[in-house]
């Protein structure tokens, strides 16, 4: 099944009745498209779209560290704020103006330039109206709304295969929804390959990683100084932001909302499982038994 290729461009912030900047992290980005009209009924859902007429986009196949999850909580910040820098470069911004008075820089206010092109190739929207995509910068040979596709060489000139071979991103794998999204094989195989080599080599995020370090997580600023596997943080964000101390009710909590304790196939056994069978926790110290490359996510 082919991906849609929608062409458009780079936005890190819009004017219009008042000033409004985005919060771009190592995945996610505006993206304008040049025919709004491209981003709807993908999948059964259109993007959702702002009052600069830009879309959130939601990166493929790849997690960085949030920066600003939830609210201005973030994960370790040095490789979080290293992997937004390296996108944005890449994309091609050369000065960004952020707003004072954050402990960490996230919230644009200006950038030059101001907008770049680029295109997007995407199969579905995810539940909060972001196209989940592989993310280009500049313009393609085909036309608006061309059905491609996509073999691993084109894959390997994405932004999101570039953040993955810098250590910059985490694997993230997500099974299809109604026959649609879902990653083929071969390009779940080369990003796995991308993030293989660079752990290898210690680039990027790789050295700081505490995923399988059996790091201990007490306390909210515990987690926030952490580099490990972004949906483990998400659901650790929460459980603290509940009112929660310590690690010994985790699991408990995970399992009372299947809407926290997702379904995971664990790749290297073959089985259907579920968040929690991811860890392991002793002592409030907590554990993956799986790389985030052998675990792909059912989408609610």
């Amino acid at each position: 099944m082919g991906y849609r290729l929608v062409r458009g461009s780079f936005s890190l912030f819009y004017q219009g009745e008042r000033h409004v900047g985005s919060r771009p992290d190592g995945d996610s980005l505006w993206f304008e498209p040049d025919q709004p009209a491209s981003l709807t009924n993908i999948a059964g859902r259109d993007a959702d779209i702002n009052g600069g007429g830009c879309a959130q986009l939601r990166f493929e196949g790849i997690d960085a560290l949030e920066l600003h999850y939830p609210g201005s909580d973030h994960q370790h910040g040095g490789a979080a704020v290293a992997a937004r820098d390296f996108l944005l470069q890449q994309v091609g911004f050369g000065s960004i103006v952020y707003a004072p008075n954050e402990d960490i820089k996230t919230s644009v206010r200006d950038a030059v330039p101001r907008s770049l092109r680029g295109h997007i190739l995407t199969r579905t929207i995810d539940p909060f109206g972001r196209p989940v995509a592989f993310v280009y910068v500049g313009d393609p040979p085909e036309a608006d709304g061309s059905d491609v596709f996509l073999r691993v060489p084109r894959l390997g000139q994405s932004l999101n295969a570039k953040l993955m071979d810098r250590g910059h991103v985490y694997p993230a794998y997500y099974t299809a929804r109604d026959n649609m999204g879902g990653l083929p094989a071969d390009l779940r195989d080369h990003l796995t390959d991308l993030a293989i080599a660079a752990w290898n080599a210690d680039r990027g995020l790789w050295p700081l990683d505490r995923s399988r370090n059996n790091p201990r997580v007490r306390t909210r600023a515990e987690l926030m100084a952490l580099a490990i596997w972004p949906k483990l943080y998400r659901r650790l964000a929460k459980y603290f932001a509940a009112g929660n101390a310590g690690l010994a009710g985790f699991e408990a909590w995970l399992r009372a909302d299947s809407s926290r304790d997702d379904q995971v196939i664990l790749m290297p056994i073959g089985e259907l499982g579920n968040l929690h069978d991811t860890f392991e926790i002793a002592a409030d110290r907590i554990n993956m038994l799986y790389w985030p490359e052998e675990l792909m996510v059912v989408p609610h």
